[in-house]
């Protein structure tokens, strides 16, 4: 557009230079005044394209467009220009260039400054994708994490104690039922029962392998005892209650093995069921030995008399309790006491003293193992309204979904508001550094759920550490 014009013209502009922020897709308006001290008949209007600052990026000339002034400019009229910037498929970023006024007497420069950034709803998806992945992650370092962990050390504990299930006796069955009890606990999704109950496996199982060989020392002479039990002599009294109360504690000694701090706890258990088998043994053969001398007496009255007693006698053994040490000490005294009385009687017994007296008592000797005490090893291992919040808050349930919701109120609001405010409201160029603008809002949406749930975890462990 070309006009006549004065000589000496001079062309004042207002603002003296243009700056748009705006979002990609946009059409931006803006007005500039001009003014000349005289009069001006011949104006060009010349743009350029828009660089960016390393001149990677153009914004091209053509999305600058203007409205022709009117034909003719008198001197000191304010004349208004209007400039359209379109900004449809430009990219994101600071655009810099200008617009040249060209007249006879001379030219205006109007710097422009353009900056663009993405349309908001793209970055919002992103930020929000950051939250939910942080959600994700953090349910499953809650609940996922967690299981999967149970589910390994179940599968490595099942198959290594597994191997030794013959060798381990009680320690096995015990580790058994705790694996057992974890699985169930995990199929329920009770995480913390069956973590607890996969622990006390290891538990059990670590003491097995630390005192093993004392263990299988033990266990071998439980067998002896339990051999000794099952002899005819014995195993014709598992009516006696000494004997059934003796092969209860045997049988417990064995299951309570695991429960036992050492191998020497079980090695003292044990050999004081050996001392009251070998007790019982003795009052039973010198029962028996009371029993044929009576047996040997020529007075039938006497017999009589004596075999009443040697029953009594009997019936006391059968009815007597291991705890009982009193009741057993005046037993064998009595037993003692009778067999020197019926020796005392005028009886043909010597040929039976001598068949009783040369032959040896059966008594339980068994010596005692040795299980050395030692220092124990460490084993390897693998949350509508004012009335509905204060309903809620009645109630413990309630008062814990407020308080996981108000967490995640101020994680959406609090640390993912202010962060995308930072980094999309408040930067005119966003998007101009491509991914990198939003892998910076995917960041900054996983850290506010991550923050988020470190704030919860805390809590919750400042109430478990005070309760």
């Amino acid at each position: 557009m070309e006009f006549p014009a004065l000589a000496q013209a001079e062309v004042v502009t207002n603002p003296k230079a243009i700056t748009v922020n705006a979002t990609k897709g946009d059409s931006i308006t803006r007005t500039i005044t001009l003014r000349t001290n005289e009069k001006i008949n011949t104006l060009k209007i010349v743009t350029s394209d828009l660089l960016s600052a390393d001149n990677s990026t153009v914004l091209p000339a053509r999305a600058i467009k203007f409205t022709s002034p009117t034909t003719q400019i008198t001197p000191q009229e304010l004349i208004s220009l209007p400039i359209q910037f379109d900004l449809p498929n430009s990219s994101s970023g600071e655009f810099t260039g200008e617009i040249v006024l060209s007249y006879e007497a001379g030219e205006k420069t109007i710097p422009v400054i353009v900056r663009l950034k993405d349309p908001w709803p793209l970055p919002l998806a992103v930020l929000m994708l950051g939250v939910i992945i942080g959600m994700a992650v953090s349910a499953y370092s809650s609940q996922g994490k967690l299981s999967d962990e149970v589910t390994v050390n179940l599968e490595n504990l099942h198959t290594q104690i597994t191997a030794d299930k013959v060798e381990a006796r009680s320690f096995w069955s015990r580790a058994d039922i705790y694996l057992n009890i974890a699985k169930q606990a995990r199929d329920a999704k009770q995480i913390v029962e069956a973590q607890a109950a996969v622990n006390n496996a290891k538990e059990v199982w670590h003491k097995w392998l630390k005192q093993r060989p004392d263990w299988q020392i033990l266990f071998r002479y439980y067998d002896k005892l339990r051999e000794r039990l099952n002899r005819e002599d014995l195993k014709e009294d598992t009516l006696a209650l000494y004997i059934q109360v003796i092969d209860r504690d045997l049988e417990q000694a064995l299951q309570n093995a695991p429960v036992f701090s050492t191998a020497n706890e079980l090695q003292q258990v044990l050999d004081k069921i050996s001392q009251q088998i070998n007790t019982y043994i003795q009052l039973k053969t010198q029962l028996e030995k009371l029993k044929n001398l009576i047996a040997g007496l020529e007075d039938i009255n006497q017999r009589y008399d004596w075999e009443d007693k040697a029953s009594e006698l009997t019936q006391r053994l059968h009815m007597i309790m291991p705890a009982q040490e009193a009741e057993i000490q005046n037993l064998q005294s009595e037993i003692n006491t009778g067999i020197e009385k019926v020796k005392a009687l005028e009886i043909q017994i010597l040929d039976v003293e001598k068949g009783i007296d040369g032959g040896s008592e059966v008594g339980m000797v068994i010596q005692a193992p040795s299980v050395s005490e030692k220092e124990p090893y460490k084993v390897p291992f693998y949350t509508k309204t004012g009335k509905a919040i204060t309903s809620l808050w009645r109630t413990a349930n309630g008062r814990l979904k407020l308080f996981y919701l108000s967490s995640y109120l101020v994680s959406f609001t609090v640390l993912a508001g202010s962060g995308f405010n930072h980094l999309y409201w408040t930067k005119p160029t966003f998007g101009g550094n491509g991914w990198g603008d939003y892998f910076a809002l995917l960041a900054l949406g996983f850290g506010a759920e991550a923050t988020r749930n470190v704030v919860t975890q805390v809590a919750r462990k400042a109430d478990e550490s005070s309760s």
